[in-house]
């Protein structure tokens, strides 16, 4: 497709999309090089940052053959790099799907750039999945393109999102409800949690100048009937209806729009700058490493609301959400919050704990995994939902002193059904407490040393034969212990 009008004054706009591409680029060479792991010293990084942009930072172009990723690649070329285009066919528009393959074919041919194309069962997956097209296939490119990267050593990923993109995202979250996060906008170069590095080149580049250089070019582009974006149509809105209506009011307002988004995405620089000072004062780790938040100390903040989001928000909880937690801090203990990922909020006594790493939504589910009892060595390291044991047999003589430590356990070794195993607890689950008579339930004892929930299902007993002889890091069982009569003992130590 072309414009049917193309713009005059061209070459301004190559200029343009020229300038800002390589602004981009340089400030991701900086970022690479002052970030990467592997380069130690401060002063070769210094260095590495500040030559010109070059061969010697390989780049990956995401390439669907559309206006923008095909600009891209002919401005990545045009300046220079090295790069490698990746397309993702995605096997849902049919011939149209195998006519924006052939046109990248065709396009990288013609700019001697090297193209890898991966064909996914995008329907299959996502039903598999249970999530929308949408996100699966972002899922899968997102992670076919991390690989990519990572196996050839490209130095990141360059995609095609433009300033009008940028204006569009920042409007519709603004209209969908957002906190000041949700209006900087996209970065022009980020670092994703599986380490891949994405940069965005034409992100201060208007769409008309990325068809007026096309049309100058003689470059075709492909386009997409059906947009797999969920939020085609409102982003149809936004282009086509109110950002034409804010033009009647302020001809320059989506330059406007976009310097707004600069100085809110310094703003929240600052903000973030002053919680890593807030959350040291307000938030730490239990023995479950379960973020928690003291609710005295949350409420002692100059923005409680604020604190909060920024502290839950990357675990998946909404502003509604939020809201509503700050208007139960004073409820009783054992309310939990559920997040769309899964993660759980539990309001436990004068504090919250934050359980970010469990996805399922059923507890027995995510229970049954370690449910079942682990057979324990008898000398060597045992590891079970993150708790490490160090068991030790050992000979009993002059020398011997029993530990007396609540995180070390001490056994005859002669009145044990070997092998020991280990698990979680159950309901109902009784044993005997050294130095009291009878039975109790475990549950009342982690009532009694208010545990809270997360910890009641992370904890672990071990178990000789049928009975539980030591609720680990709490309390052992009476029955087992070492006497004048022991020969050999058994010691557990709860490590880290």
């Amino acid at each position: 497709m072309q414009p049917t009008e193309p713009s005059v004054g061209t070459p301004t706009a190559q200029r343009r999309i020229m300038d800002a591409a390589g602004a981009v680029l340089n400030a991701a060479r900086s970022f690479i090089y002052q970030s990467a792991p592997t380069v130690q010293d401060p002063a070769t990084r210094q260095a590495a940052a500040a030559r010109p942009l070059p061969a010697d930072m390989p780049l990956a172009i995401a390439l669907s053959g559309g206006a923008d990723s095909t600009a891209l690649l002919m401005a990545l070329v045009a300046m220079g790099c090295h790069v490698e285009a990746l397309h993702c066919n995605f096997e849902l528009r049919g011939r149209e799907s195998d006519a924006d393959e052939a046109a990248c074919r065709r396009l990288c041919r013609r700019y001697g750039v090297p193209l890898t194309v991966r064909h996914f069962r995008t329907r299959a997956y996502a039903q598999r999945q249970g999530m929308s097209i949408e996100m699966a296939a972002r899922e899968l490119r997102y992670e076919w393109f991390a690989d990519v990267v990572r196996q050839r050593g490209l130095a990141a990923l360059c995609v095609a999102h433009h300033r009008d993109d940028n204006i569009e995202t920042m409007l519709l979250n603004l209209i969908r409800g957002t906190g000041l996060r949700g209006l900087t906008g996209m970065k022009p170069v980020t670092r994703r949690k599986d380490g891949l590095v994405v940069v965005r080149p034409l992100l201060g580049v208007t769409r008309a100048d990325i068809e007026s250089w096309l049309t100058a070019e003689g470059a075709s582009w492909q386009t997409d009937s059906t947009n797999l974006s969920s939020d085609a149509a409102q982003r149809n809105t936004i282009r086509l209806e109110l950002l034409p209506l804010l033009e009647t009011m302020n001809p320059r307002v989506r330059e406007t729009l976009a310097a707004t988004a600069q100085r809110l995405n310094d703003a929240q620089l600052l903000c973030d700058d002053a919680m890593t000072h807030v959350r040291h004062k307000v938030s730490g780790r239990d023995a479950t490493h379960a973020m928690t938040i003291d609710i005295d100390a949350l409420r002692q903040t100059a923005a409680p609301s604020l604190v909060l989001y920024e502290l839950l928000s990357p675990a998946g909880f909404t502003g509604d959400q939020v809201t509503d937690i700050m208007s139960h801090l004073d409820g009783d203990p054992g309310h939990v919050w559920l997040a769309k990922g899964g993660a759980r909020l539990l309001r436990d006594r004068g504090r919250l704990l934050l359980d970010a790493e469990r996805l399922s939504t059923d507890v027995d589910t995510r229970r049954s995994a370690t449910a079942e009892a682990t057979v324990m060595p008898l000398d060597g390291r045992i590891e079970l939902s993150g708790v490490c044991l160090n068991v030790r047999r050992r000979p009993v003589d002059a020398t011997f002193i029993i530990p007396r430590q609540a995180t070390v356990a001490c056994f005859d070794l002669s009145r044990l059904t070997l092998p020991l195993t280990l698990r979680r607890t159950r309901m109902g689950d009784r044993f005997r407490p050294f130095g009291m008579e009878g039975t109790r339930l475990v549950s009342d004892l982690l009532t009694d040393a208010k545990v809270s929930l997360f910890e009641r299902e992370r904890q672990l007993v071990v178990c000789s034969g049928d009975e539980i002889i030591w609720v680990v890091g709490r309390r052992v069982a009476a029955g087992h212990e070492v006497t004048a009569d022991t020969r050999h003992a058994m010691t557990i130590t709860l490590e880290g």
